[in-house]
């Protein structure tokens, strides 16, 4: 009752407010789920993924543990994304980050303007150069300038990106390896420790199997001893 007042605890969700006009928002997310099938949640993280434009960034899958996806989607798809993935089973987890990157463009849009101002100088003092010496020290701080202004122009690109993707980051966990104290329904728990349980015992079983030469070799011993052991019996006192 005092999780469900706050909203779920972890598992609230976050829907950010327009800021002002002419402000840069980055929003990234966070997903955790526990899906009812968990081959078909993969395919389908990857098949929608592609489906809607994005790309998947990075994946790292632990056996049939855990698989970890790092995504890039358009702002229009991801809501439409989210709830496809949301679809897969249950939520144990979900944020919402809403980064404010305004003062980082604006930054950088203003080194770019000096950058710009500063190659024009340049190539005015360029034509205006007469020796040499003169010639190549001004072509030298031009050609750096201008590689200064590329890099400015591509982070200044990759900034705008950002604002018009979502990185979300999901994380499925194969329910089947879920630790008891980590929620779900009680036939749900009751389900996986007698699936863990089941599994533990055929691992024993192979264990047993492939050691069939160790318990052959105790068969024989035994046996050996019981023989030994009757035949000390039999055998008559020795005469005084």
């Amino acid at each position: 009752m005092w999780l469900t007042a706050c909203n779920g605890g972890g598992n609230s969700t976050y829907t950010p407010t327009p800021g002002p006009e002419g402000s840069k928002k980055k929003l990234s997310m966070y997903l955790e789920i526990i899906p009812h099938h968990w081959q078909e949640a993969i395919d389908s993280v990857e098949k929608w993924v592609q489906a809607l434009g994005g790309n998947i960034h990075s994946k790292t899958k632990e056996d049939e543990r855990s698989c970890s996806y790092s995504v890039l989607l358009p702002v229009t798809k991801a809501s439409y994304f989210v709830e496809k993935v949301r679809s897969l089973g249950k939520v144990r987890s979900e944020r919402t980050f809403l980064a404010d990157i305004t003062q980082e463009y604006a930054d950088l849009e203003a080194k770019l303007k000096a950058k710009d101002a500063a190659i024009q100088r340049l190539q005015a003092l360029l034509q205006q150069a007469h020796t040499p010496k003169e010639i190549l020290e001004v072509e030298k701080s031009l050609q750096q300038a201008l590689q200064e202004r590329d890099e400015l122009q591509s982070a200044l690109k990759a900034k705008q990106h950002s604002t018009e993707m979502v990185e979300i980051e999901i994380y499925l966990q194969n329910r089947r390896y879920v630790e008891y104290n980590q929620g779900g329904s009680y036939w749900d728990q009751l389900l996986r420790s007698l699936a863990s349980g089941w599994e533990g015992l055929v691992y024993f079983t192979f264990i047993i199997a492939y050691l069939w030469w160790v318990w052959l070799i105790i068969l024989f011993l035994i046996v050996f001893l019981r023989w030994l052991s009757r035949r000390k019996k039999q055998s008559p006192p020795p005469k005084a």
